[in-house]
């Protein structure tokens, strides 16, 4: 009985340091998150562009314009 516990216990055990190293390593990448980040503000600004900010307005560091890129890469913005 205590050999089946011991087994089930160090499975456990095996499982969740697998589990918690694989995590770390997928969401402590600075590569991924730049590239999200880079992608997530690409798309804004093109959505900022289709609702009618100009060149100037995104350039000249506008405060709607901003705005409008800031509420976007937060999810507010639709």
């Amino acid at each position: 009985m205590r050999l089946i516990v011991a087994v089930a216990a160090t499975a456990f055990a095996a499982s969740v340091i697998l589990a918690t190293t694989a995590y770390t390593k997928s969401t402590n990448n600075p590569d991924v998150v730049r590239v999200s980040l880079h992608e997530s503000y690409s798309k804004c600004i093109s959505l900022a562009r289709s609702r009618g900010y100009t060149e100037s307005d995104l350039d000249g560091n506008r405060a709607a314009a901003r705005n409008f890129v800031l509420r976007c890469m937060q999810g507010r913005q639709q």
